[in-house]
């Protein structure tokens, strides 16, 4: 990646913060939208979220929740009640001692894509709100990640637009769509409108596509997913923090969701997390989609080792005899449709649009399924 914030290694199992940002200005902020529920609508978003809190050199500033009314209640889109994440944030932030601020975007779909949704709810964007907040408090330019629909983007520019292409903001990165137009991706048929309003704007942008022209399952240059082969290594994790993937990844309503992260599992909870596998049919993995974009905002390079392993590591403790992944942000022009598909072409020249590649997916995916485990066993609370 081309970023100027060179950010954490990991050696002998411990996240040190080293970079020049850290040094000078302190941590990268972020934003993150996401599509976070309580109980879990997909729990890689919940195992995901993880990171900006863990991750040493990363202040996460705010939440955004990206909610779509659908989901919340049983219906042809939904089988339980859900609401927005509010209970992960506070697990997550009860267990680090932080105090990240959390908020919704709208619930609704734009009417079109000039939609500022002024009809909205306090409630419903008080999300946009701490976004903005955040953004113009800020004496450096904030990362903001959106993992969900483009919504809450979309929103945001229409409500000010000069702000969302100022200085203020780093990059937007957009996980979302597919590399191929063949193909119309979930995050994006959440709210096509949205997805086009943001993928036509002019705002400084990373597209890290979630599907191919064969789907979100599969692998290719320049699409992110990769599959998980094993969740075993949760149980190595710090005790707090494997208590709350087990909250997450077995839908857990309890009310006591903090008391629940302190007391041991049960003899029951720990026998089905031990066998959890988030779906069979899809070749025992689990899905995921956005660890190339915390790579990019933390500055990590997927390192292998002399000895075959496999770690993240800050390009200043990089070493001779280590191989680097190729992968990164290429400059593209986009051509966006109404109904926010969109085809790239590769540009010689700076374009407010990058994408993601990766030079060897499988490989990606078998490095990957070293280095993350690692990762996710050597996060500590506070």
């Amino acid at each position: 990646m081309r970023n100027i914030f060179v950010s954490i290694f990991l050696m002998t199992g411990i996240l040190v913060s080293c970079s020049v940002a850290d040094q000078e200005n302190g941590k990268v902020p972020v934003i993150v939208i996401t599509d976070l529920y309580a109980p879990a609508q997909d729990p890689d978003d919940n195992f995901d979220i993880l990171i900006p809190f863990a991750v040493e050199n990363i202040d996460l500033k705010a939440v955004v929740f990206d909610v779509t009314g659908d989901f919340r209640k049983p219906g042809p889109r939904n089988d339980v009640r859900r609401d927005p994440g509010f209970i992960p944030v506070t697990q997550l932030n009860y267990l680090f001692d932080t105090d990240v601020p959390c908020g919704c975007a709208p619930f609704t779909e734009l009417t079109s894509e000039d939609d500022a949704k002024m009809d909205a709810s306090a409630f419903e964007t008080k999300g946009i709100d701490l976004l903005f907040d955040v953004l113009e408090q800020s004496d450096r330019p904030v990362h903001i990640v959106s993992t969900g629909s483009c919504r809450p983007l979309a929103v945001a520019y229409n409500r000010n637009p000069r702000l969302m292409i100022s200085s203020k903001v780093a990059k937007v990165h957009v996980v979302a769509g597919a590399s191929s137009p063949d193909f119309i991706e979930w995050n994006i048929a959440l709210d096509t409108l949205a997805a086009a309003r943001v993928l036509k704007s002019d705002m400084n942008m990373a597209i890290y596509p979630c599907a191919t022209e064969d789907g979100p399952f599969d692998a290719g240059i320049n699409n992110a997913y990769w599959g998980l082969r094993t969740l075993d290594f949760i149980t190595e994790m710090e005790e707090e923090l494997r208590n709350y993937c087990a909250y997450s990844f077995l839908s857990k309503t309890d009310i006591d969701y903090l008391n629940y992260l302190d007391v041991p599992l049960s003899d029951e909870d720990s026998e089905t997390l031990n066998s959890y596998w988030r779906d069979e049919a899809a070749a025992c993995r689990h899905h995921i989609w956005t660890v190339a974009t915390w790579q990019q905002v933390a500055g990590l390079k997927l390192v292998t080792c002399p000895d075959g392993s496999a770690e993240f590591k800050s390009v200043s403790e990089i070493h001779a005899d280590d191989v680097v992944f190729d992968e990164g942000l290429e400059y593209v022009s986009l051509d966006v449709k109404d109904n926010g598909v969109f085809s790239f072409e590769y540009s010689d020249q700076p374009t407010n649009v990058q994408i993601y590649y990766r030079s060897d997916p499988a490989e990606n995916e078998r490095l990957l399924n070293m280095a993350l485990p690692e990762l996710y066993r050597n996060f500590k609370t506070n």
